[in-house]
Protein backbone atom coordinates (compact mmCIF):
# COMPACT_ATOMS: atom_id res chain seq x y z
CA UNK A 1 0.00 0.00 0.00
CA UNK A 2 1.25 3.36 -0.96
CA UNK A 3 1.70 6.39 1.96
CA UNK A 4 -1.35 8.04 -0.55
CA UNK A 5 -3.63 4.65 0.20
CA UNK A 6 -2.31 4.86 3.87
CA UNK A 7 -3.54 8.61 4.26
CA UNK A 8 -6.66 8.00 2.82
CA UNK A 9 -7.25 5.07 5.27
CA UNK A 10 -6.58 8.04 8.08
CA UNK A 11 -8.70 10.96 6.30
CA UNK A 12 -11.65 9.05 4.50
CA UNK A 13 -10.16 10.18 1.36
CA UNK A 14 -10.20 8.04 -1.49
CA UNK A 15 -6.61 6.59 -2.63
CA UNK A 16 -5.37 8.53 -5.47
CA UNK A 17 -7.48 11.48 -4.72
CA UNK A 18 -5.37 14.90 -5.55
CA UNK A 19 -4.63 16.80 -2.81
CA UNK A 20 -4.34 21.02 -3.13
CA UNK A 21 -1.90 22.99 -2.00
CA UNK A 22 -1.21 26.51 -1.60
CA UNK A 23 0.21 28.41 -4.56
CA UNK A 24 3.20 30.85 -4.12
CA UNK A 25 0.20 33.52 -4.68
CA UNK A 26 -1.46 32.22 -1.55
CA UNK A 27 -4.14 30.53 -3.95
CA UNK A 28 -5.93 27.35 -2.86
CA UNK A 29 -5.41 24.54 -4.72
CA UNK A 30 -3.31 26.51 -7.67
CA UNK A 31 -0.22 24.37 -6.71
CA UNK A 32 0.46 20.88 -8.31
CA UNK A 33 -0.23 17.64 -6.78
CA UNK A 34 1.39 15.27 -4.77
CA UNK A 35 4.26 13.33 -6.79
CA UNK A 36 4.23 9.54 -6.73
CA UNK A 37 6.17 8.12 -4.40
CA UNK A 38 7.59 4.74 -4.83
CA UNK A 39 5.54 1.91 -2.87
CA UNK A 40 6.16 1.37 0.81
CA UNK A 41 5.31 -1.59 3.55
CA UNK A 42 2.41 -0.32 5.45
CA UNK A 43 3.04 1.29 8.96
CA UNK A 44 1.82 -0.75 12.32
CA UNK A 45 1.44 3.15 13.66
CA UNK A 46 -2.04 3.51 12.91
CA UNK A 47 -3.56 0.00 13.76
CA UNK A 48 -1.93 0.30 17.27
CA UNK A 49 -3.62 4.00 17.80
CA UNK A 50 -6.82 2.43 16.61
CA UNK A 51 -6.21 -0.62 18.78
CA UNK A 52 -5.12 1.65 21.88
CA UNK A 53 -8.36 4.27 21.09
CA UNK A 54 -10.36 1.20 21.43
CA UNK A 55 -8.96 -0.17 24.47
CA UNK A 56 -9.60 3.18 26.68
CA UNK A 57 -12.62 3.41 25.15
CA UNK A 58 -13.97 0.21 26.71
CA UNK A 59 -12.32 1.07 30.21
CA UNK A 60 -13.71 4.32 30.30
CA UNK A 61 -17.46 2.38 29.34
CA UNK A 62 -16.69 -0.60 31.73
CA UNK A 63 -15.35 1.63 34.80
CA UNK A 64 -18.96 3.91 34.11
CA UNK A 65 -20.63 1.03 34.74
CA UNK A 66 -19.01 -0.17 37.43
CA UNK A 67 -19.21 3.30 39.07
CA UNK A 68 -23.06 2.76 38.40
CA UNK A 69 -23.15 -0.10 40.21
CA UNK A 70 -21.23 0.98 43.00
CA UNK A 71 -23.87 4.07 43.18
CA UNK A 72 -26.67 1.58 42.98
CA UNK A 73 -25.46 -0.50 45.71
CA UNK A 74 -24.50 2.89 47.91
CA UNK A 75 -28.36 4.01 48.01
CA UNK A 76 -30.31 3.86 51.12
CA UNK A 77 -33.26 1.28 50.52
CA UNK A 78 -35.86 2.06 51.57
CA UNK A 79 -39.09 -0.52 51.62
CA UNK A 80 -42.72 1.02 52.35
CA UNK A 81 -45.58 -0.80 52.86
CA UNK A 82 -49.15 0.78 51.98
CA UNK A 83 -52.45 -0.41 51.26
CA UNK A 84 -54.71 1.75 49.14
CA UNK A 85 -57.30 4.11 51.30
CA UNK A 86 -55.34 4.15 54.13
CA UNK A 87 -55.32 7.78 55.76
CA UNK A 88 -51.62 7.32 57.44
CA UNK A 89 -50.35 6.00 54.03
CA UNK A 90 -51.72 9.39 52.54
CA UNK A 91 -50.09 11.22 55.22
CA UNK A 92 -46.72 9.93 54.45
CA UNK A 93 -46.63 10.12 51.16
CA UNK A 94 -47.97 13.85 51.24
CA UNK A 95 -45.81 15.12 54.23
CA UNK A 96 -42.66 12.53 54.47
CA UNK A 97 -41.46 11.85 50.98
CA UNK A 98 -41.48 15.37 49.17
CA UNK A 99 -39.27 16.13 52.25
CA UNK A 100 -36.99 13.21 52.55
CA UNK A 101 -36.41 13.97 48.78
CA UNK A 102 -35.39 17.36 48.99
CA UNK A 103 -33.13 16.71 51.24
CA UNK A 104 -31.62 13.21 50.12
CA UNK A 105 -32.43 13.50 46.23
CA UNK A 106 -29.98 10.95 44.46
CA UNK A 107 -29.02 9.05 47.72
CA UNK A 108 -31.96 6.31 48.55
CA UNK A 109 -34.13 3.79 46.08
CA UNK A 110 -37.59 3.75 47.59
CA UNK A 111 -39.59 0.76 46.66
CA UNK A 112 -43.34 0.22 47.14
CA UNK A 113 -45.21 -2.54 48.33
CA UNK A 114 -49.02 -2.72 47.70
CA UNK A 115 -50.51 -4.75 50.72
CA UNK A 116 -53.51 -5.63 48.41
CA UNK A 117 -50.97 -7.83 46.51
CA UNK A 118 -50.49 -11.21 47.70
CA UNK A 119 -46.61 -10.88 47.74
CA UNK A 120 -46.62 -8.48 49.71
CA UNK A 121 -47.74 -9.76 52.81
CA UNK A 122 -45.42 -12.95 53.18
CA UNK A 123 -42.41 -10.36 53.01
CA UNK A 124 -43.65 -7.81 55.47
CA UNK A 125 -44.18 -10.63 58.04
CA UNK A 126 -40.30 -11.42 57.31
CA UNK A 127 -39.22 -8.06 57.98
CA UNK A 128 -41.52 -8.18 61.11
CA UNK A 129 -39.71 -11.26 62.17
CA UNK A 130 -36.45 -10.53 61.32
CA UNK A 131 -36.64 -6.68 63.07
CA UNK A 132 -38.80 -8.10 65.83
CA UNK A 133 -41.45 -5.82 65.07
CA UNK A 134 -45.35 -6.93 65.88
CA UNK A 135 -46.61 -2.98 65.59
CA UNK A 136 -49.03 -3.37 62.82
CA UNK A 137 -49.40 0.01 61.91
CA UNK A 138 -51.02 0.89 58.46
CA UNK A 139 -48.31 1.81 56.93
CA UNK A 140 -44.54 0.66 57.35
CA UNK A 141 -41.08 1.44 56.38
CA UNK A 142 -37.96 -0.40 56.54
CA UNK A 143 -34.62 0.99 56.38
CA UNK A 144 -31.64 -0.79 54.27
CA UNK A 145 -33.82 -4.06 55.48
CA UNK A 146 -32.53 -4.04 58.60
CA UNK A 147 -34.87 -0.95 60.54
CA UNK A 148 -38.28 -1.21 61.19
CA UNK A 149 -40.44 1.91 61.22
CA UNK A 150 -44.21 1.52 61.86
CA UNK A 151 -46.84 3.86 61.70
CA UNK A 152 -47.06 8.12 60.45
CA UNK A 153 -45.61 8.97 64.23
CA UNK A 154 -42.12 6.42 63.98
CA UNK A 155 -42.25 7.38 60.56
CA UNK A 156 -42.06 10.62 60.34
CA UNK A 157 -40.22 10.87 63.96
CA UNK A 158 -37.52 8.37 63.10
CA UNK A 159 -37.43 7.78 58.83
CA UNK A 160 -34.37 11.10 58.63
CA UNK A 161 -31.92 9.94 61.19
CA UNK A 162 -32.05 6.48 60.34
CA UNK A 163 -31.29 7.52 56.48
CA UNK A 164 -28.38 9.61 58.27
CA UNK A 165 -27.44 6.53 60.25
CA UNK A 166 -27.69 4.60 56.84
CA UNK A 167 -25.13 6.65 55.02
CA UNK A 168 -22.36 7.15 57.50
CA UNK A 169 -22.49 3.47 57.54
CA UNK A 170 -21.58 3.60 54.29
CA UNK A 171 -17.95 5.09 54.76
CA UNK A 172 -16.68 2.14 57.13
CA UNK A 173 -14.55 0.20 53.97
CA UNK A 174 -16.49 -2.90 56.18
CA UNK A 175 -19.66 -2.19 54.86
CA UNK A 176 -21.77 -4.78 53.17
CA UNK A 177 -24.75 -3.78 51.44
CA UNK A 178 -27.67 -5.49 53.77
CA UNK A 179 -30.14 -7.95 51.91
CA UNK A 180 -33.73 -8.00 51.86
CA UNK A 181 -35.36 -11.78 53.22
CA UNK A 182 -35.25 -14.43 50.28
CA UNK A 183 -38.47 -15.95 50.45
CA UNK A 184 -38.79 -19.23 48.80
CA UNK A 185 -42.79 -20.08 47.79
CA UNK A 186 -42.30 -22.92 51.07
CA UNK A 187 -41.07 -20.10 53.35
CA UNK A 188 -43.58 -17.81 52.60
CA UNK A 189 -46.30 -20.08 53.14
CA UNK A 190 -44.32 -20.76 56.61
CA UNK A 191 -44.05 -17.35 57.89
CA UNK A 192 -47.16 -16.35 56.97
CA UNK A 193 -49.38 -19.55 59.07
CA UNK A 194 -46.62 -18.70 61.88
CA UNK A 195 -48.37 -15.42 62.14
CA UNK A 196 -51.68 -16.94 61.61
CA UNK A 197 -51.07 -19.65 64.27
CA UNK A 198 -50.37 -17.01 66.34
CA UNK A 199 -53.43 -14.99 65.53
CA UNK A 200 -55.64 -18.09 66.18
CA UNK A 201 -54.20 -18.88 69.23
CA UNK A 202 -55.07 -15.17 70.62
CA UNK A 203 -58.35 -15.39 69.51
CA UNK A 204 -59.25 -19.12 70.85
CA UNK A 205 -57.30 -17.78 74.09
CA UNK A 206 -59.57 -14.80 74.72
CA UNK A 207 -62.84 -16.70 73.54
CA UNK A 208 -61.98 -19.10 76.13
CA UNK A 209 -61.51 -16.57 78.92
CA UNK A 210 -64.08 -14.53 78.01
CA UNK A 211 -66.32 -17.27 77.69
CA UNK A 212 -65.66 -18.72 81.40
CA UNK A 213 -66.50 -14.63 82.53
CA UNK A 214 -69.90 -15.08 80.56
CA UNK A 215 -72.86 -14.67 82.89
CA UNK A 216 -74.52 -17.03 81.73
CA UNK A 217 -71.61 -19.70 83.46
CA UNK A 218 -70.90 -17.72 86.24
CA UNK A 219 -74.59 -16.60 87.58
CA UNK A 220 -74.98 -20.68 86.59
CA UNK A 221 -72.31 -22.06 88.94
CA UNK A 222 -73.42 -19.23 91.74
CA UNK A 223 -76.93 -21.00 91.73
CA UNK A 224 -75.29 -24.47 92.00
CA UNK A 225 -72.96 -23.41 94.83
CA UNK A 226 -76.41 -21.86 96.51
CA UNK A 227 -78.07 -25.44 96.33
CA UNK A 228 -74.68 -27.04 97.88
CA UNK A 229 -74.86 -24.08 100.69
CA UNK A 230 -79.19 -24.87 101.28
CA UNK A 231 -77.97 -28.65 101.86
CA UNK A 232 -75.69 -27.83 104.21
CA UNK A 233 -72.78 -30.57 102.67
CA UNK A 234 -69.42 -30.57 104.39
CA UNK A 235 -66.99 -29.27 103.22
CA UNK A 236 -65.61 -32.51 101.81
CA UNK A 237 -68.58 -33.17 99.87
CA UNK A 238 -68.82 -29.46 98.19
CA UNK A 239 -65.12 -29.80 97.27
CA UNK A 240 -65.28 -33.28 95.42
CA UNK A 241 -69.22 -32.08 94.07
CA UNK A 242 -67.38 -28.94 92.93
CA UNK A 243 -64.21 -30.53 90.80
CA UNK A 244 -66.60 -33.40 89.55
CA UNK A 245 -69.44 -30.38 88.39
CA UNK A 246 -66.20 -28.41 86.72
CA UNK A 247 -64.50 -31.31 85.35
CA UNK A 248 -67.74 -32.09 83.58
CA UNK A 249 -68.34 -28.91 81.87
CA UNK A 250 -65.05 -29.15 80.60
CA UNK A 251 -65.36 -32.57 78.86
CA UNK A 252 -68.64 -32.13 77.75
CA UNK A 253 -67.85 -28.56 76.10
CA UNK A 254 -64.57 -29.67 74.58
CA UNK A 255 -67.06 -32.79 73.38
CA UNK A 256 -69.70 -30.20 71.87
CA UNK A 257 -67.12 -28.55 70.15
CA UNK A 258 -65.32 -31.52 68.73
CA UNK A 259 -68.86 -32.92 67.37
CA UNK A 260 -69.27 -29.48 65.81
CA UNK A 261 -65.84 -29.88 64.29
CA UNK A 262 -66.57 -33.41 62.91
CA UNK A 263 -70.21 -32.68 61.51
CA UNK A 264 -69.28 -29.66 59.63
CA UNK A 265 -66.69 -31.43 58.26
CA UNK A 266 -68.46 -34.33 57.11
CA UNK A 267 -70.99 -32.31 55.51
CA UNK A 268 -70.79 -32.00 51.53
CA UNK A 269 -69.53 -29.42 49.41
CA UNK A 270 -67.56 -28.69 52.75
CA UNK A 271 -65.91 -25.59 51.35
CA UNK A 272 -69.33 -24.18 49.84
CA UNK A 273 -70.76 -25.05 53.31
CA UNK A 274 -68.15 -23.67 55.06
CA UNK A 275 -68.26 -19.96 53.20
CA UNK A 276 -71.76 -19.67 53.54
CA UNK A 277 -71.97 -20.19 57.41
CA UNK A 278 -68.79 -17.87 57.75
CA UNK A 279 -71.09 -15.37 56.01
CA UNK A 280 -73.81 -15.70 58.12
CA UNK A 281 -72.29 -16.16 61.36
CA UNK A 282 -70.35 -13.06 60.73
CA UNK A 283 -73.13 -11.39 59.88
CA UNK A 284 -74.62 -12.85 63.26
CA UNK A 285 -71.76 -11.60 65.41
CA UNK A 286 -72.51 -7.73 64.55
CA UNK A 287 -76.57 -7.79 66.20
CA UNK A 288 -74.36 -9.61 69.04
CA UNK A 289 -72.15 -6.91 69.69
CA UNK A 290 -74.97 -4.14 69.99
CA UNK A 291 -76.87 -6.32 72.07
CA UNK A 292 -73.86 -6.64 74.38
CA UNK A 293 -72.99 -3.12 74.48
CA UNK A 294 -76.63 -2.46 75.17
CA UNK A 295 -76.68 -4.87 77.99
CA UNK A 296 -73.69 -3.08 79.56
CA UNK A 297 -75.40 0.66 79.21
CA UNK A 298 -78.79 -0.50 80.90
CA UNK A 299 -77.74 -2.54 83.17
CA UNK A 300 -75.41 0.42 84.92
CA UNK A 301 -78.06 2.36 84.88
CA UNK A 302 -80.68 -0.14 86.57
CA UNK A 303 -78.69 -2.72 88.23
CA UNK A 304 -81.59 -4.58 87.28
CA UNK A 305 -80.40 -8.61 85.55
CA UNK A 306 -83.87 -8.67 83.70
CA UNK A 307 -82.85 -5.31 81.82
CA UNK A 308 -80.23 -7.99 79.82
CA UNK A 309 -80.96 -9.17 76.92
CA UNK A 310 -78.24 -11.39 76.36
CA UNK A 311 -78.92 -14.15 79.24
CA UNK A 312 -79.98 -17.90 79.70
CA UNK A 313 -84.00 -17.72 78.39
CA UNK A 314 -86.14 -18.06 81.67
CA UNK A 315 -87.44 -21.35 80.60
CA UNK A 316 -84.32 -23.20 80.02
CA UNK A 317 -83.22 -21.49 83.63
CA UNK A 318 -86.03 -23.30 85.10
CA UNK A 319 -85.02 -26.61 83.70
CA UNK A 320 -81.02 -26.13 85.03
CA UNK A 321 -82.25 -25.71 88.30
CA UNK A 322 -84.59 -28.15 88.00
CA UNK A 323 -82.11 -30.65 86.90
CA UNK A 324 -79.66 -29.15 89.70
CA UNK A 325 -82.38 -29.92 92.49
CA UNK A 326 -82.73 -33.59 91.08
CA UNK A 327 -79.66 -35.06 89.87
CA UNK A 328 -77.16 -33.62 92.62
CA UNK A 329 -77.63 -36.36 95.26
CA UNK A 330 -77.63 -39.00 92.89
CA UNK A 331 -75.30 -41.81 93.39
CA UNK A 332 -73.00 -39.94 95.94
CA UNK A 333 -71.04 -36.55 95.36
CA UNK A 334 -68.72 -37.40 92.67
CA UNK A 335 -71.70 -38.87 90.28
CA UNK A 336 -73.97 -36.42 91.04
CA UNK A 337 -71.18 -33.84 90.49
CA UNK A 338 -70.68 -35.50 86.68
CA UNK A 339 -74.05 -35.61 85.92
CA UNK A 340 -75.24 -32.34 86.64
CA UNK A 341 -72.54 -30.48 85.54
CA UNK A 342 -72.86 -32.56 81.85
CA UNK A 343 -76.49 -31.88 82.01
CA UNK A 344 -75.98 -27.64 82.97
CA UNK A 345 -73.19 -27.39 80.41
CA UNK A 346 -75.45 -28.88 77.40
CA UNK A 347 -77.98 -26.74 78.60
CA UNK A 348 -76.66 -23.61 79.08
CA UNK A 349 -74.49 -24.06 75.82
CA UNK A 350 -77.44 -22.09 74.70
CA UNK A 351 -76.30 -19.09 76.00
CA UNK A 352 -72.39 -19.79 76.14
CA UNK A 353 -71.80 -20.59 72.67
CA UNK A 354 -72.30 -17.21 71.31
CA UNK A 355 -68.72 -16.93 71.89
CA UNK A 356 -67.69 -20.87 71.21
CA UNK A 357 -69.29 -21.27 67.73
CA UNK A 358 -67.75 -18.48 66.42
CA UNK A 359 -64.10 -19.15 67.65
CA UNK A 360 -65.08 -22.97 66.24
CA UNK A 361 -66.11 -21.55 62.73
CA UNK A 362 -62.89 -19.13 62.82
CA UNK A 363 -60.53 -22.54 63.43
CA UNK A 364 -62.66 -24.32 60.67
CA UNK A 365 -61.59 -20.98 57.88
CA UNK A 366 -57.76 -21.66 59.57
CA UNK A 367 -57.97 -25.60 58.37
CA UNK A 368 -55.66 -26.17 61.29
CA UNK A 369 -54.69 -29.58 61.36
CA UNK A 370 -56.01 -32.14 63.94
CA UNK A 371 -53.82 -32.67 66.41
CA UNK A 372 -53.72 -28.43 66.56
CA UNK A 373 -57.27 -28.70 66.50
CA UNK A 374 -57.35 -30.79 69.39
CA UNK A 375 -54.44 -28.32 70.90
CA UNK A 376 -56.28 -25.57 70.71
CA UNK A 377 -60.19 -26.46 72.00
CA UNK A 378 -57.89 -27.94 74.94
CA UNK A 379 -56.63 -24.48 75.40
CA UNK A 380 -59.82 -23.20 75.21
CA UNK A 381 -62.06 -25.34 77.76
CA UNK A 382 -59.15 -24.84 80.26
CA UNK A 383 -59.19 -21.17 79.86
CA UNK A 384 -63.25 -21.40 79.89
CA UNK A 385 -63.41 -23.55 83.30
CA UNK A 386 -61.00 -21.03 84.92
CA UNK A 387 -62.81 -18.37 86.17
CA UNK A 388 -65.60 -21.26 87.14
CA UNK A 389 -62.67 -22.81 89.03
CA UNK A 390 -61.43 -19.38 91.01
CA UNK A 391 -65.26 -18.53 91.69
CA UNK A 392 -65.85 -22.42 93.39
CA UNK A 393 -61.99 -22.11 95.12
CA UNK A 394 -63.68 -18.69 96.60
CA UNK A 395 -66.46 -20.25 97.58
CA UNK A 396 -65.24 -23.25 99.35
CA UNK A 397 -62.67 -21.17 100.74
CA UNK A 398 -65.45 -19.52 103.07
CA UNK A 399 -66.67 -16.47 100.68
CA UNK A 400 -70.06 -15.52 101.23
CA UNK A 401 -72.32 -16.00 98.56
CA UNK A 402 -73.72 -12.09 98.77
CA UNK A 403 -70.07 -11.23 98.55
CA UNK A 404 -69.93 -13.89 94.98
CA UNK A 405 -73.29 -11.73 93.68
CA UNK A 406 -71.83 -8.50 94.13
CA UNK A 407 -68.75 -9.27 92.61
CA UNK A 408 -70.74 -10.58 89.77
CA UNK A 409 -73.01 -7.64 89.16
CA UNK A 410 -69.71 -5.39 89.89
CA UNK A 411 -68.49 -7.26 87.18
CA UNK A 412 -71.31 -7.42 84.37
CA UNK A 413 -70.65 -4.07 82.71
CA UNK A 414 -67.08 -4.75 81.99
CA UNK A 415 -67.62 -8.61 80.79
CA UNK A 416 -70.51 -7.02 79.04
CA UNK A 417 -68.17 -4.63 76.89
CA UNK A 418 -65.50 -6.90 76.16
CA UNK A 419 -67.94 -9.42 74.95
CA UNK A 420 -69.15 -6.29 72.50
CA UNK A 421 -65.59 -5.91 71.68
CA UNK A 422 -65.15 -9.92 71.08
CA UNK A 423 -68.30 -10.05 68.56
CA UNK A 424 -66.97 -6.95 66.77
CA UNK A 425 -63.62 -9.02 66.19
CA UNK A 426 -65.15 -12.30 65.79
CA UNK A 427 -67.72 -10.72 62.50
CA UNK A 428 -64.31 -9.03 61.16
CA UNK A 429 -62.50 -12.20 61.08
CA UNK A 430 -65.18 -14.02 59.86
CA UNK A 431 -65.77 -11.58 56.96
CA UNK A 432 -62.74 -10.29 56.12
CA UNK A 433 -59.38 -12.22 57.31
Amino acid sequence: MTLRGAWARMTGLPDGARLGSAGRDGSAGGGRGLPNLPNQKTSAAPRLCAFALKSILAVLVFGLAVCARADMAEQVRLDMFFSAGCTECERVKREVLPELEAQYEGLYDLVGHDLLQPESVPLLVAYQERCGNRDNGRVSIIVDHTVFLSGYDAIATGLFDRVNAALVARQDPAWQAPRAPDLADDEADAVVRRTVDGLTFSVVALGGLLDGFNPCAVSTLIFFMSVLAVAKASRRTRLLVGVSFITASFFVYMGLGLGFLYVFRQAPNFATVKKVVEVVLGLCMIPLAVLSFRDAIRFRKSQRPDDVTLQIPKTIKTRIHGFMNSRLGMGGPILGGLVTGAGVTVLESVCTGQSYVPVLMYMLKKEHADLCTWCLLVIYNLLFVLPLAAVFVCFHRGMQLTALIDWSKRNLVVVKILLGLFFSAMAVLLLLA
